[in-house]
């Protein structure tokens, strides 16, 4: 997957220290989100994780989902996932 816009120097200075295999999810999951939602925001954030954090807006209210890398996992987040149609149950 090719990237559609950089990754912030700063924060790719601080994800080059992850571990290779966490690195290539983040970008490929990144690349996937940004591909769906080309015009949204990315707000970074190092705090106990690093993350990246997408908006329609400049404003962290307004966020959709987000991507926390931990030491060895990052996750997926829905900001509004309660809001999230669910009929299958798939959502956790």
């Amino acid at each position: 997957m090719t990237h559609p816009r950089p990754i912030h120097p700063d924060f790719q200075s601080l994800l080059d220290f992850k571990d290779q295999s966490l690195i290539t999810l983040f970008n490929d999951l990144r690349a996937y989100l940004l591909e769906l939602h080309p015009e949204s925001n990315e707000l970074i954030y190092h705090t106990h994780a690093l993350t990246a954090v997408f908006s329609i807006s400049d404003k962290l209210s307004d966020a959709f989902c987000m991507i926390p890398i931990y030491t060895k996992h990052l996750n997926l987040g829905f900001n509004k996932g309660t809001l999230l149609k669910d009929p299958h149950g798939l959502l956790t």
